[in-house]
């Protein structure tokens, strides 16, 4: 006896040691594919131009751009040429700027808009007119350019003026060329970005940074090199399946597994059939599929009636 309780025993245990691995297998979620990080905006702008930074294209986003305020930094990049609007610490805007020449560098450093002029004039670069009105020196300072007799001194115009220095460093209007340095030591920028930034700023309150490589806030990309079909189409990750606990499977018992008697069976529904299939065409009749003999039966519930074929 106590040889037949030990094997009944490992048995026992065989058994519910199998139930336990079966329900532990069922119990792992589904793992959710791994979805790559979708690059925003401003990335994709960035990364879809091979020659950025030396670029004439400008990049707005506008839902950021119109939570633009005086607070907003400016970055002026002289490695890059490239002047950026930052906004809750996102790039708002990015265009290219055309800053000073070797000979006339724009000062790096921290600076406060100190003056704004929609419409201003340098008064130390500009043309220098004879007594007839022709340009004798297109490149003239005023402060050294003698002036001829019965001419005058003419200032480069630069519109939307923003000073940042005492000694006639700013930010206006001017000639820009991708990646070129052709000022005296302004920040030349498009016209059309340049009017954006003259209704954002404020004198005393916007600061512009003029920095020799890129600001160290500048956002760090998800990717590198040119754009592919994945990043600019990444779908949206799947919601993972719920999780369920080996509590949650509770196996049935074996007197509830027991198969329901044929009379309680509900009757089986016949399939669905399309108008064509149930007018074939009189060239092509097929003959009816045979009957099996427990088809023929009609259930005890409910006597069925045969149904006459097509005519």
């Amino acid at each position: 006896m106590n040889t037949i309780g030990k094997t009944l025993t490992c048995l026992a245990g065989l058994i519910a040691l199998g139930l336990f691995s079966s329900c532990s297998q069922q119990t792992q979620a589904p793992v959710a594919p791994v979805v790559p990080p979708k690059p925003d905006n401003y990335e994709i702008f960035v990364r879809s131009h091979p020659n950025y930074p030396k670029i004439m294209d400008i990049y707005r986003n506008p839902e950021l751009m119109s939570q633009a305020s005086p607070q907003s930094p400016i970055y002026i990049c002289l490695s890059e040429q490239r002047g950026r609007l930052y906004v809750n610490g996102r790039v708002a805007a990015d265009w290219p700027v055309s800053t000073g020449t070797a000979g006339h560098p724009t000062p790096t450093g921290s600076f406060r808009v100190l003056e704004k002029k929609r419409e201003y004039s340098s008064r130390t670069w500009g043309r220098m007119l004879d007594a007839d009105g022709r340009c004798v020196d297109a490149n003239a300072n005023s402060a050294t350019t003698p002036v001829p007799e019965g001419g005058r001194f003419v200032g480069s115009p630069m519109p939307n003026w923003q000073r940042l220095t005492g000694n006639g460093i700013g930010m206006h209007t001017g000639k820009v060329r991708a990646g070129r340095r052709l000022s005296h030591g302004c920040i030349r920028t498009p016209n059309s970005m340049a009017r954006e930034l003259f209704d954002i700023t404020a004198t005393g309150r916007t600061r512009v940074t003029v920095c020799d490589e890129r600001e160290s806030c500048y956002p760090t990309f998800v990717g590198s090199g040119p754009l592919t079909k994945e990043e600019t189409h990444a779908p949206a990750p799947a919601p993972a399946a719920p999780a369920i606990t080996a509590g949650q499977l509770q196996p049935t018992p074996a007197a509830q597994q027991q198969p329901t008697p044929a009379a309680q069976q509900p009757a089986p529904t016949a399939p669905a059939v399309s108008v064509d299939q149930q007018q074939p065409s009189p060239e092509n009749q097929q003959a009816a599929p045979a009957v099996s003999t427990e088809q023929q039966q009609p259930t005890p519930d409910a006597q069925l009636q045969p149904v006459p074929t097509a005519e």
